[in-house]
């Protein structure tokens, strides 16, 4: 139940989706009243979430920073969200390839022995492929031993990436702390979860969708961009996640 109401808020915290309501509320009702404040709200809702320096600031001020490690650790996490999946079950790596990639430039640079894939299939409906599974060969492909990666394929989100890697860290008996990898936007919600779940992680964000300390253009200011509806519904995502992880870890 609470898969499928995450997957439902998803889609309410669309600003589009609000966008398009207003709309609708604008067409269909018949009050002056109810007309006239269905206009003034879509377009703000279209000015503000539409540009792209408003989204530019509040990811910057969202996103965990850059974080260099100085150590060794046992283990690095990296959680799932990486792959797509066609009709044939055949795996691509999408936007967030990078936590991959980083997992294996730190296991070669010998600041993580073991590398622990988390994450099963997020899908409603067809289930069939596993993220982990996948990234498992591709780790094998990139010559790291089988016995360095350990797998986790039964998680849909994040409460239960936590979940299920503390079983698989308790089953192998090892040491924390440990360096979580995922998407720089993704990571403040996943250390609340990681540490509500009592594991003990170190951030090392990647995949940043906007660049820490970067500059805006003249033309973030003025320029309508729809791109930045999606951006802001992932966004959202994140923020109210993090702040209902707080709230129930403080009731």
């Amino acid at each position: 139940m609470f898969f499928l109401l995450s997957k439902l808020l998803y889609f309410l915290l669309s600003p589009l989706t609000w966008c398009v309501i207003a709309i609708l509320l604008y067409f269909l009702s018949k009050r002056t009243v109810i007309r006239k404040w269905s206009k003034i709200i879509a377009i703000g809702i279209f000015l503000i979430f539409s540009n792209t320096y408003l989204y530019n600031i509040t990811e910057r001020y969202w996103q965990i920073n850059p974080i260099p490690l100085h150590k060794h650790f046992e283990a690095g996490i990296v959680l799932g969200g990486l792959i797509s999946f066609n009709q044939q079950h055949q795996g691509f790596f999408n936007g967030a390839a990078e936590r991959y990639s980083a997992a294996l430039q730190l296991y070669e640079a010998g600041f993580i022995r073991k590398i622990i894939v988390s994450g099963g299939s997020g899908l409603l409906l067809d289930t069939t492929d596993k993220e982990a599974i996948f990234l498992r060969q591709q780790f094998l492909n990139a010559a790291v031993p089988d016995s360095a990666i350990l797998v986790e394929d039964h998680s849909r989100n994040t409460y239960e990436n936590a979940l299920f890697t503390k079983k698989l860290i308790k089953q192998n008996k090892l040491q924390p702390p440990f360096v979580l990898i995922t998407s720089a936007e993704h990571m403040r919600r996943a250390l609340a979860v990681f540490h509500q779940a009592g594991i003990s992680v170190i951030p090392y964000p990647v995949n940043y969708n906007v660049l820490p300390h970067g500059e805006n253009n003249w033309y973030d200011f003025i320029i309508p961009n729809l791109c930045n509806f999606y951006k802001w519904q992932d966004l959202w995502k994140e923020m109210i996640g993090y702040a209902v992880y707080h709230i129930t870890h403080k009731l």
